[in-house]
């Protein structure tokens, strides 16, 4: 059992919002910077609180000696909080993923060393926490690994098989049998690269309420920089069948390279393309998404992450002219979007994570592409004042 080393900081606060939006509650958007430490930083995810506090995992970017932390919120706008040290290893060269378990303890996944390894806290706190390798180390693994629960609470997470093995590159999810990922569990192959498509990146996934999952990815196209957009969807909860579908046609890439993707109640895939040469959402017709519409989004700007609101109502984060914002459409196609925004003195994005918490407030973590530092933009809870009194 590990036991991290925790460094207590105190985020420096910067506010600036629009009045409320009735798709996200009651609230007022607030910018924190966050203070990691000197090192710059690749990668960060976000998860909600069950109270409404973000809690982060992000990596440090330092050739041969990069590291992974957890930033944990004291207050829901993370105007404080504290970082726990998890691990480091050689470089990170995709994003880890973060999920909670249903008593707030967090679970990290990531590569390490080539390998693939679970951090399993013992309590909400994180204050100590145990390894788990689901692929040892050497096994060229590099790759973006989002992570969510099972109906029973065992992980399931995306990766890219090592370009070494009999597997190269191929995009796998692996279905845990047990809630440490100890046991040998199961894995389905959802897409092959081939010599016009040789790489995949930008992974996410979304479990459905019916146990049924669905990933999103980048393909490249041929040694170009170019990508075209897929989904992967499973035909039930064993993945016993996929389909794989191109839903864009190859377009210039940009930063963030990220996916994002979420399933209406009904069960059909709708995905954010956030490249700068296609910014629209891809709304599936049927459930294996073997037809789709696009959907201009109603804003300008950089989009990034996808969230449901209630009746299947979509929700984004955007930067655009030195503001970060959360936008709310007003119905499930997203005629129109408004939302709430706060300043920041980021001009461009280097990557960053969106979502909401119980109550359907937003928050938006992102690290500032020039200065590679870490912020995060989250609701402060608007005063109500009743007959005079506040």
């Amino acid at each position: 059992m590990f036991r991290p080393r925790m460094l207590a900081v105190a985020a420096v606060l910067s506010v600036a919002s629009n009045p409320v939006h009735a798709g996200f509650g009651s609230c007022t958007l607030v910018n924190s910077p966050l203070a990691t430490g000197a090192e710059p930083l690749d990668f960060a995810r976000l998860a909600m609180r069950a109270d409404g506090r973000p809690l982060l995992v992000y990596t440090t970017d330092v050739h041969n000696a990069s590291s992974i932390h957890l930033y944990d919120c004291a207050t829901p706008t993370c105007a404080a909080g504290h970082g726990i040290d998890l691990d480091s290893s050689y470089n990170y060269f995709g994003s880890p993923g973060i999920a909670l378990r249903a008593d707030g303890r967090p679970l990290v996944s990531a590569s390490h060393h080539g390998g693939i390894r679970l951090y399993d806290c013992a309590d909400a706190a994180c204050s100590s926490y145990s390894l788990h390798d689901v692929r040892p180390e050497s096994s060229a693994i590099f790759s973006d690994m989002p992570v969510t629960l099972q109906a029973s609470g065992n992980p399931v997470f995306l990766y890219l098989d090592g370009v070494l093995g009999t597997r190269p590159g191929y995009l796998i999810v692996h279905f845990c049998a047990d809630a440490s990922c100890d046991a040998a569990g199961t894995e389905q192959v959802l897409a092959m690269p081939d010599p016009n498509t040789p790489m995949f990146s930008g992974l996410s996934l979304a479990l459905g309420s019916d146990g049924t999952l669905a990933a999103a990815y980048l393909s490249s196209v041929g040694g170009s920089n170019l990508n075209t957009y897929h989904i992967a969807r499973c035909s039930d909860a064993a993945c016993s069948g996929v389909t794989d579908t191109q839903l864009a046609v190859p377009v210039g890439n940009g930063t963030p390279v990220r996916t994002a993707l979420a399933l209406r109640t009904d069960q059909r895939p709708l995905a954010l393309d956030s490249q700068p040469e296609h910014r629209v959402l891809l709304d599936c017709t049927a459930r294996a998404c073997n037809a789709w519409n696009d959907r201009a989004l109603p804003t300008t700007g950089a989009p990034l992450g996808l969230k449901l609101l209630s009746g299947n109502v979509p929700a984004y984060a955007l930067f655009d002219a030195s503001t970060v914002s959360a936008i709310a459409c007003n119905d499930a196609n997203c005629g129109v979007g408004n939302g709430l925004f706060a300043a920041t003195p980021t001009q461009s994005v280097l990557d960053g994570d969106f979502a909401l918490d119980a109550s359907a407030r937003p928050a938006v973590a992102y690290i500032d592409f020039d200065t590679r530092t870490l912020a995060v933009a989250a609701c402060e809870a608007d005063v109500l004042f009743i007959d005079g009194f506040d």
